[in-house]
């Protein structure tokens, strides 16, 4: 409605100012909203091994390790640098930790450091670790090439034919660290206990599993039954002439 005045109209607005929302209807509630957590800085969680030389250790020329170098589960491709026979399934990097600590050799864990060729490792298995290999020579842990190097680190060890090829006949380097620690990881009490627990945990579920599809059986209708009751069949009459 307006009003007239002096020849003019005055339109008056009511109701609310702002036009309400077209899509209000679509929004998701907060209590509904997906939030997920806050991706951790790769650089950050350094942990060094042995703790007394956290200020002291430098750390630049160690080489890396991933979990995927000795995963018996994962293909060539996919990171593996030993042979399937020579690995252990689903390492971790607190396995390798726990491994390299029994060894006494030095190293630092990076906690959020992804392996790049295998995006599923990097979300159910993330982590990596430097490992000091020219220490771990002078305490005689694993040998070195008649080259002074160590392992090739982008060439994967299949055969152990490779191993006498890069190291000169000694079978040493990096691959044989990764054999070592493959060798103590069985061992681990921690391992041990995860594994027993992940046994239970998926018994349990199997179980679970069973009892729903028992019960869904039950609740299904049997396949004679029918709406009134009639076996289906046909009655037999006479026809009509």
């Amino acid at each position: 409605m307006g009003k007239k005045g002096g020849g003019r109209v005055r339109v008056v607005q009511k109701g609310p100012k702002m036009p309400a929302n077209p899509m209000a209807d679509f929004a998701i509630p907060p209590d509904e909203e997906l939030n997920l957590p806050v991706k951790p800085d790769s650089g950050s969680g350094y942990l060094i091994w042995p703790m007394g030389e956290t200020i002291t250790m430098k750390y630049d020329n160690f080489s890396v390790i991933y979990p995927n170098y000795l995963d018996s589960n994962k293909t060539v491709k996919l990171g593996r640098r030993i042979a399937a026979k020579d690995a252990v399934p689903e390492p971790t990097v607190q396995d390798l930790h726990e491994a390299l600590a029994s060894l006494n050799v030095r190293h630092v864990i990076q906690p959020y450091k992804g392996y790049s060729r295998d995006a599923i490792s990097r979300w159910d298995n993330p982590g990596r670790l430097l490992v000091d290999l020219e220490g771990a020579a002078e305490n005689g842990i694993v040998g070195m090439g008649t080259d002074g190097a160590f392992d090739l680190d982008e060439v994967p060890d299949i055969h152990d034919d490779n191993d006498k090829e890069n190291n000169g006949g000694s079978g040493g380097g990096k691959k044989q660290l990764l054999r070592g620690i493959a060798k103590v990881i069985p061992k681990l009490p921690n391992r041990q206990k995860r594994i027993e627990e992940k046994a239970k945990a998926a018994a349990v579920e199997a179980e679970k599993q069973k009892k729903l599809a028992i019960q869904a059986e039950k609740s299904a209708p049997s396949k004679g039954s029918g709406g009134s009751g009639s076996s289906g069949k046909k009655k037999k009459g006479k026809k009509k002439k």
